[in-house]
C-alpha cells in the first residue's frame, strides 16, 4: 500500500515537473508574442506620425494653394485692365499718331506683356501646387490605410496575447489542482526500501529543460529584431527625409534655428540636451526603457512604446521644429543604422 502511494507520489511529482516546463514553454510563448504586440504598436506609432507629418504638409499647402489662386485672380483681373489699356491706346493712336501716342502704346504693350507673363506664371504655381496638393492627398489615403490595416493587426495581436495569457492561467490552475491531492496524501508507513520521490528532489532537472529554452528564445527575438523590415524601411525613409532637408542648405547655411536650448526629459532617465543639425532639426542618442513611456521636450509631451528586447537599447531622437503648432519626434533604434550602410 505504500509503495503505491509512493508511486503516485512519484507520478505526481513527474506530471508537475513537465506541468512546470509546460508553464516555462507558455511564458516563453507569451513574451515573444507580447514583444511582437509592442513592435506592432512602435510600428503603429511611427505610421501615426507619418499620417500627421502628412497631414500637416496639406495644410501648409492648402494654404499655399488658396494665395496662389487670390494672386492668380489678381493677375487676370491687371491683365484685363492691361488689355483694355492697350486697346484704347491703340484707338488713340489709330486716330492720329504722335510721338505721345507712341510712347503710350509702347508703354502699354509693355504693361500687357508683363501682366499676361504674370498670369501664365501663376497659373504655373497654381498647377504645381494642385499637382503637390494631389500626391499627398495620395499619401493621406495610403496613410491613413496603413494606419487602419495597423489597429486590424494589433487587435489580432491583442487577441491572441489574451489568449496565451488565459491559457497559462488555465494551466496554473489545473497544476494547483493536480497538486493538492499529492500534497494531502499521508506519508508511507512501511516498505522504507522504496521512498516517495518528492517534486524538491526534481526540481534540479528544471533548469537543463529551460535553459536551452530561453536561450534559443532569447536567439529568435534577437533575429527577429534585426530583420524587422518595417522598422528599417521607416529608418531609410526618415535618414532620406532629413537629407534632403538638410541638402536645401547652402555651405556654411544652417537655417532656421529657434531652439537654442531643447531638452528631452524621459519619463524614467536623467535629462539629455539635443544637438541642432539645421532647418529646426535636432538630433540626440540615448537609452531608452522598455514600456511605455512618456518623453517630454520642452512644453510638449510624446508617447511611445518601447519593446522589452529593446530596453536600455541606445535610440536615435530626431525632433522637427518645423511647425511649432504640431511638431514631430522620430524615433528608432541605433542598431538599425548598422544594417543599413
Amino acid at each position: 500500500m505504500a509503495v503505491n502511494r509512493g508511486c503516485a507520489l512519484f507520478f505526481a511529482g513527474v506530471l508537475g515537473v513537465f506541468g512546470w516546463c509546460g508553464l516555462v514553454q507558455a511564458a516563453s510563448s507569451l513574451t515573444v508574442e507580447q514583444n511582437k504586440l509592442a513592435r506592432m504598436e512602435q510600428s503603429q506609432e511611427n505610421r501615426l506620425v507619418e499620417l500627421e507629418d502628412v497631414e500637416n504638409e496639406m495644410l501648409a499647402y492648402e494654404y499655399k494653394l488658396q494665395r496662389a489662386q487670390e494672386s492668380l485672380l489678381k493677375a487676370r483681373a491687371n491683365y484685363a485692365e492691361s488689355l483694355k489699356a492697350l486697346k484704347s491706346a491703340e484707338r488713340e493712336h489709330n486716330l492720329g499718331a504722335t510721338s505721345d501716342t507712341e510712347r503710350a502704346l509702347h508703354k502699354a504693350k509693355h504693361a500687357y506683356a508683363m501682366a499676361e507673363r504674370g498670369v501664365d506664371s501663376r497659373n504655373r504655381r497654381v498647377e504645381i501646387i494642385q499637382s503637390t496638393f494631389g500626391e499627398l492627398e495620395s499619401r493621406l489615403k495610403a496613410s491613413q490605410g496603413s494606419v487602419k490595416a495597423g489597429e486590424s493587426r494589433l487587435a489580432e495581436q491583442q487577441a491572441l496575447v489574451d489568449k496565451l495569457v488565459k491559457s497559462m492561467l488555465v494551466k496554473v490552475e489545473s497544476q494547483k489542482a493536480a497538486q493538492e491531492p499529492a500534497a494531502a496524501a499521508p506519508p508511507p508507513v512501511s516498505a522504507p526500501s522504496v521512498p516517495a520521490p518528492s517534486l524538491a528532489s526534481l526540481e534540479p532537472v528544471a533548469p537543463s529543460i529551460a535553459e536551452p529554452e530561453a536561450a534559443e528564445s532569447d536567439a529568435e527575438a534577437a533575429a527577429e529584431r534585426e530583420i524587422d523590415p518595417e522598422l528599417m524601411e521607416y529608418v531609410r525613409g526618415e535618414r532620406e527625409r532629413l537629407s534632403e532637408l538638410l541638402g536645401e542648405l547652402e555651405e556654411g547655411e544652417e537655417g532656421k534655428q529657434t531652439f537654442r536650448n531643447l531638452t528631452l526629459r524621459p519619463s524614467d532617465g536623467d535629462s539629455v540636451e539635443f544637438e541642432f543639425l539645421g532647418q529646426n532639426q535636432y538630433r540626440l542618442i540615448a537609452p531608452v526603457s522598455a514600456g511605455r513611456q512618456t518623453y517630454k521636450i520642452n512644453s510638449w509631451r510624446f508617447r511611445r512604446t518601447i519593446p522589452s528586447d529593446d530596453d536600455g537599447e541606445r535610440y536615435v531622437f530626431i525632433f522637427d521644429a518645423r511647425r511649432l503648432a504640431r511638431p514631430r519626434l522620430v524615433m528608432y533604434p541605433e542598431y538599425v543604422l548598422s544594417k543599413l550602410d
